[in-house]
């Protein structure tokens, strides 16, 4: 369990630092990799199949392991909420919060569509 916590913890925070350090290079329309209106590190099952070419029984697959991803996602940071909750005050609970909050996705989404445009 506290390996699967890390390994995702790691993948969120990564793509959140991609996102910090590309943000503002980037047009505003890119493809929804990760739901905008998910928390951060979420990926978009649906658009995430057509950007990949998804076709048949692997479409099924796909997106149950996108499920499976989402939800350790989530768990995770309940997790890491819950492990830190009494070393962390309220202030740094709530600066938590925002690294994980809804709304940093797009970010990450611009930094990826820049990335396909330099053929990276």
């Amino acid at each position: 369990m506290i390996t699967r916590f890390r390994l995702c913890l790691v993948i969120a925070l990564g793509a959140l630092s991609l996102a910090t350090l590309h943000a503002r290079q980037q047009p505003a329309a890119a493809p929804e990799v990760f739901c905008n209106t998910m928390q951060a590190g979420a990926l978009c099952p649906t658009a995430t199949v057509s950007i990949l070419k998804l076709s048949g029984p692997n479409v099924q697959v796909w997106l149950n392991a996108v499920g499976k991803y989402n939800s350790a996602i989530e768990n995770a940071t309940r997790q890491l909420k819950a492990d830190t909750k009494g070393i962390l005050t309220p202030a740094q609970m709530v600066e938590i919060d925002r690294w994980m909050d809804k709304g940093l996705n797009p970010e990450v989404n611009r930094v990826l569509a820049q990335r396909a445009a330099a053929g990276r």
